[in-house]
């Protein structure tokens, strides 16, 4: 059978949250990602966009993770860079490894290293949190390490600098990304991905590309909300142009119809227009087409017990879902239904609601990576 490269894992390219603790040297950070395609050969592909300065990974391994923060050193590979140990990103530019024979199997968890020997600007990378997410930082160079020093280790934060993994893989394996904002950053696909595992699919790749706070037609101008990521409606295209991509699940809108408020960086001007929802909606799925990848729309989900509800912003969403049942998209995620209460439509279900009337619990996430009917995958 035939081989190509598909994107098997992946985060959004964005920024990392304004803190106190922006910068790294003399450490390593260590991650672990969940395969579930088989792959011949491997290439990591990093990201410097937001940095005015070059950015320096003395050295990136990869190897496969045993358990928690374990790795199986015997698989150990160290990456090479246009035939260098370094990675060297210039300013606002990206880098590619050359790619290595490396075979894994559906189900294996990847463990990537990268060593970080100077003063390197941690300002370009994705911070996300949750079961699914296992991220580790320690002293030195650890990259030959089966286990991390217990003195000197840390949960980390953020991924730094990569945003994807590629897999050479089997001609009919192909990746689906999931483009949005908070809630597609938290959980359900993750859980998407253990549901095509537990279902022998070993062909499929669902890639996060979602940002907490992300608007579709709007940024924030101040640097402590920088990480919400740059508008939609400028990002999409990017994320969803990687290696393998074939489908796109699209679950955004909320965050432009809540965030509106009476502060000078996101005044209730900013409020769209249905029309305008509808037609950044538009945006992505007229691109996607443009590449002839398949694009799926969620409607958005009820927010009631969130603290900005209003008559105003319901109507908004409600303007928006009714676009989306007509539009020309290839599906309709059936997500806002399986996750509204039945008894009040403008409301999550109480099960499914994490507690703040907006997020989906666990078992929302859970309901949401359920409910993907078996034609749209």
């Amino acid at each position: 059978m035939n081989k190509h490269w598909i994107t098997a894992w992946g985060c959004p390219i964005s920024r990392t949250s304004k803190s106190t603790s922006e910068w790294i040297k003399d450490m390593t950070v260590r991650m672990r990602m969940l395969m579930t395609v088989n792959g011949a050969k491997l290439r990591l592909r990093f990201s410097n966009t937001f940095n005015k300065e070059e950015s320096v990974i003395e050295r990136v391994t990869v190897s496969i993770a045993s358990e928690k923060m374990l790795q199986d050193t015997s698989r150990l590979v160290n990456l090479s860079f246009g035939g260098e140990a370094r990675c060297v990103m210039p300013a606002r530019g990206e880098a590619v490894s050359d790619e290595i024979d490396f075979v894994f199997n559906s189900g294996d968890y990847l463990c990537v290293n990268m060593y970080f020997k100077d003063f390197t600007h941690l300002i370009t990378g994705h911070r996300n949190d949750g079961r699914f997410i296992k991220r580790w930082v320690c002293d030195g160079d650890c990259c030959d390490m089966e286990d991390l020093p217990s003195e000197n280790y840390a949960d980390g934060s953020t991924y730094p600098f990569i945003y994807s993994i590629e897999a050479f893989c089997d001609e009919d394996c192909y990746s689906i990304a999931c483009f949005g904002d908070s809630i597609t950053a938290q959980t359900w696909p993750d859980r998407f991905n253990l549901r095509l595992l537990s279902e022998g699919k070993s062909n499929v790749a669902a890639v996060r590309k979602g940002i907490s706070g992300n608007r579709i037609l709007r940024e924030y101008p101040q640097q402590s909300m920088w990480h919400c990521g740059t508008k939609g409606i400028d990002r999409f295209e990017k994320e969803i142009c990687l290696p393998g991509v074939k489908k796109v699940f699209i679950l955004h809108g909320v965050n432009d119809i809540i965030h509106p408020d009476n502060s000078p960086f996101c005044p209730i001007s900013h409020l769209p227009t249905v029309k305008e929802l509808c037609d950044g909606l538009q945006h992505y799925i007229d691109i996607a087409h443009a590449h002839k990848i398949e694009a799926y729309v969620s409607k958005i989900l009820p927010f009631y017990a969130c603290s900005c509800f209003s008559s105003e912003r319901e109507a908004l969403r409600l303007g928006v879902n009714a676009w989306i049942d007509t539009c020309n998209a290839d599906g309709v995620l059936p997500f806002e239904e399986a996750l509204r209460d039945p008894a009040c439509h403008f409301a999550l279900l109480s099960e499914f609601d994490c507690g703040d009337g907006l997020h989906p619990s666990g078992k929302g996430a859970q309901k949401m990576a359920d409910c993907i009917p078996e034609e749209f995958i």
